[in-house]
């Protein structure tokens, strides 16, 4: 029988919260009774703030409440890179997060919260998905204050990226390069004395557009460190008739030397080995050398010997120190 045929009445949808986390404030907007918000339901995160028990927030849903797009604070530092798809050290995973407020206000003081002041313009803050973020420009450039050079390279050439790069991860809707050259330029610049910006310079010359991921900008750092000649990044290599035949993770076009870093879905992927066999063998039919390099030839352990079949290879090829190639 149906509930209005038994004198019921239907029963009502509950409150639609703005997340798995939000702030008490906008649950009681949204007619949730102060009695409910201490039921097991929802657990206490911090002050003011309250999470759906056993829903397991992503990084968005933890910041949302507290840099909405409504207030004055803006995530920042590391936490507004992850937000954005930064390729950062792992052993940043588990720090605090980061927000910042304008010089004009006090910065955040909350548990687990790394509070920050800065000069921020209009144009350093963006919002989207439902925050206040600082750019990627300035994101970067406060990364400056936080890692060692090829830390910060690493990250950089992950706001370079080209438009058709794969997918670079993070939580955010923007598309590939997040900015350019010039803008982390401009920024070091107007943030001359700040904090880490000396890092930043250094960084930004050993910056390169167009690389896929963070194993590859360590492998041609540790190119550079070694004293080897610098090798191109994602470049096209074409075949008769001008058709292209493969777009090595770095080469030496001179002398006909790809490198290619293989990361592990490539070797878990039946489909993309068999791939990458194809390319690799079209690449020899041309008079290619293909050099491949996986996650243990970066290890501090086996940096010596990865140096060394570089630079055997190029000496193979005609190079000597002081060409150029």
């Amino acid at each position: 029988m149906a509930d209005a045929e038994r004198g019921e009445q239907p029963a009502l949808p509950g409150p639609v919260l703005p997340g798995s986390v939000f702030t008490v404030a906008e649950a009681r907007a949204r007619g949730v009774p102060p009695a409910a918000l201490r039921r097991k339901e929802y657990d206490a995160v911090g002050y003011g703030i309250r999470a759906v028990t056993g829903v397991e927030p992503s990084l968005l849903h933890i910041v949302r409440p507290l840099a909405p797009v409504s207030g004055l604070t803006v995530a920042s530092h590391t936490t507004a890179a992850a937000l954005w798809g930064m390729w950062l050290p792992r052993r940043l995973a588990n720090g605090p997060l980061h927000l910042t407020r304008p010089l004009r206000l006090s910065r955040p003081r909350r548990k687990g919260v790394a509070g920050h002041q800065a000069p921020l313009l209009r144009e350093d803050v963006v919002r989207i998905a439902g925050i206040l973020i600082t750019s990627p420009s300035w994101t970067w450039c406060d990364l400056a204050a936080l890692l060692p050079v090829a830390d910060l390279v690493v990250a950089g050439d992950s706001v370079l990226r080209r438009l058709d790069a794969p997918v670079r991860g993070g939580y955010l809707p923007r598309p590939d390069p997040l900015c350019r050259v010039q803008d982390l330029q401009d920024l070091i610049d107007r943030r001359s004395g700040s904090r880490g910006i000396s890092t930043a310079r250094t960084a930004l010359g050993l910056m390169r557009p167009g690389v896929d991921s963070a194993p590859e900008s360590r492998l041609r750092l540790l190119i550079l460190s070694a004293g080897l000649p610098e090798p191109e990044v994602n470049r096209w290599i074409m075949g008769a008739g001008g058709r292209p035949v493969s777009r090595p993770d770095l080469q030496y076009r001179a002398l006909r030397i790809a490198l290619e870093y293989e990361g592990e879905h490539h070797l878990r992927d039946p489909d993309q080995w068999h791939r990458d066999i194809e390319r690799d063998e079209r690449l020899r039919q041309l008079g290619w050398v293909v050099l491949r390099f996986s996650k243990k030839h970066l290890r501090p352990e086996n940096r010596a010997a990865t140096e060394e079949r570089i630079r055997s290879t190029l000496r193979a090829r005609g190079w000597y120190p002081g060409r150029a190639v």
